[in-house]
């Protein structure tokens, strides 16, 4: 299990933070969030856990994948505050998985191409084992009707072979949709403001509890 500390950080919690996650963007997101965290990934085997949630409805699925590594992480890390969190890309109800190749990236970009799909994106809090909050939103995603060209620029630009759906909305992304209904932050992989604002009503933090 792997660990790393945040240091650009400003807001000291009440009670020790742990990102229960590997994810870049849901650690830019905290970070820039001004949260003092530490990063454990799981080793919750997500492969094993997607095939035995098979047909339970995506909201469903995406909360308990956050939830199963929350879980992992928070039952080795007693007395820590423990944030899991998932994200799943879907359209025509078949899931878009992290493309994890070039050549893959562009397949699914020419099949979302002037479509609408959506992002599903679950979080949760852990401590000592026990959920103690779960929530998921869902976001509407228009894209526009995309040429070869454009698909094969922007993938060789961005390379967007670790992002659901094959593209980074947080950067140049946003350029390929036409509207979007929902909060870009769900898009980016998590419901930040529903979570900050859940553990400022826990009193794990605010603004009173900086750090110089």
């Amino acid at each position: 299990m792997n660990s790393s500390k945040i240091l650009l950080s400003s807001i000291s919690p009440s009670v020790p933070i742990i990102l229960a996650s590997g994810s870049e963007s849901r650690r830019v997101m905290l970070e820039d969030a001004g949260l003092d965290f530490n990063v454990f990934s799981s080793d919750v085997d997500e492969d094993i856990l997607k095939q035995e949630m098979a047909g339970l409805p995506f909201e469903e699925q995406v909360v308990k994948l956050a939830s199963a590594k929350a879980e992992e992480v928070s039952l080795k890390n007693q007395g820590h505050i423990v944030i899991g969190g998932d994200q799943m890309c879907i359209c025509d109800n078949t899931i878009f998985d992290k493309p994890g190749s070039e050549e893959k990236a562009i397949k699914n970009l020419q099949i979302l191409s002037g479509t609408t799909h959506y992002q599903y994106s679950g979080v949760c809090i852990y401590k000592n084992g026990q959920s103690l909050w779960e929530y998921f939103e869902i976001v509407e995603m228009n894209m526009h009707k995309l040429s070869d060209e454009e698909i094969k620029n922007y993938v060789k630009l961005e390379n967007p072979i670790y992002a659901a759906g094959a593209y980074k909305f947080e950067s140049m992304g946003c350029n390929l949709f036409s509207s979007v209904n929902g909060s870009s932050y769900t898009i980016r992989g998590m419901p930040l403001l529903p979570l900050l604002s859940k553990l400022r009503e826990m009193g794990v933090i605010n603004l009173e509890q900086t750090i110089n």
